[in-house]
């Protein structure tokens, strides 16, 4: 996940859990999220290594047969430092310097199965600018081949997401939102549903950039934080290799990709009461990118 400015964190073990963590809920087996994270509509959605030694990044999609979309952030190569003025006070907040693009050539994107390298990188230039760096956090990877073996995800045009019933897809650990030391990094892949509670954002041409979704207790209303209180049957939340994953919405027999995985904060009052339910996730609106996109796409 990636995390804005400041990243306050609990001290110790959980600051490991807090930053690799892809959510599920406590009373529902993980096999029915893997169940449908495996349907074939979600076969789009891959992994992002970086690195001769292939380093597992994050998640991206495929919306053409040779290009895929994914967060900016992924591949971004950075250092944090540690802003020591609150240690004292028991949190630990973290500053991203010397960010530089890693080169195309240390990438490879893995769907199916199928491997392919990168040629170009197209990073959004607003996530670049110094006056609106973090926003528009959009990557678009043009592969040296295509993939054969898998359809492409149809780009939403709309703008209408708000209160949509949306599946979340990508790659990153698991584990149950009330017990963050059951958290463990496995390398699968997990779906889970949310409801688009609000859009907000950075303003992109007139348009908000991002979707948000509250992780919602199952019989707690202290954790909602916009929306219904009411849970999804797979309610979940996005975490640590899932950036630059995919959320989906059906309309009519068709689903279509209106989301990439951003990242979220981690609220500590919140995660104090109720661990990683009442959190927040972010991902960047795709309605509002589809020229960007477009245009890049040879």
């Amino acid at each position: 996940m990636r995390y804005y400015s400041s990243i306050n964190l609990i001290l110790g073990s959980l600051i490991i859990l807090l930053l690799t963590s892809g959510i599920i809920r406590h009373d529902i087996s993980e096999s029915k999220y893997q169940e449908l994270a495996n349907q074939k509509q979600f076969n789009c959605v891959g992994q992002v290594f970086i690195g001769r030694d292939s380093i597992v990044r994050g998640s991206c999609v495929l919306i053409s047969n040779k290009y895929v979309l994914s967060a900016a952030h992924v591949f971004m190569n950075s250092e944090s430092i540690a802003d020591s003025s609150l240690i004292e006070h028991g949190v630990i907040s973290f500053n991203q310097m010397n960010e530089k693009v890693y080169p195309a050539f240390l990438i490879t994107v893995v769907l199916n199965g199928q491997k392919i390298k990168a040629k170009t990188i197209t990073i959004h230039p607003s996530f670049l600018d110094s006056l609106t760096k973090g926003n528009c956090d959009l990557a678009l990877v043009e592969l040296e081949q295509s993939f054969t073996n898998t359809s492409p995800a149809k780009l939403n045009h709309d703008f209408n997401e708000i209160n949509a019933n949306v599946v979340g897809v990508g790659f990153g650990v698991s584990g149950p939102a009330d017990s963050p030391d059951k958290v463990t990094p496995q390398n699968k892949k997990i779906a889970g549903e949310n409801v688009i509670d609000s859009i907000g954002g950075y303003i992109y041409s007139g348009k908000e950039t991002m979707l948000l979704c509250d992780f919602d207790h199952p019989n707690r209303n202290d954790c909602n934080k916009m929306g219904s209180p009411t849970p999804r049957p797979l309610e979940y939340i996005a975490g640590g290799g899932d950036s630059g994953g995919a959320l989906f919405r059906k309309v009519g027999k068709k689903w279509n990709l209106i989301g990439i995985c951003s990242g979220s904060g981690i609220e500590l009052g919140q995660f104090m009461k109720s661990f990683y339910y009442g959190q927040v996730m972010e991902w960047t609106r795709v309605s509002a990118f589809t020229g960007w996109i477009e245009t890049n796409m040879k």
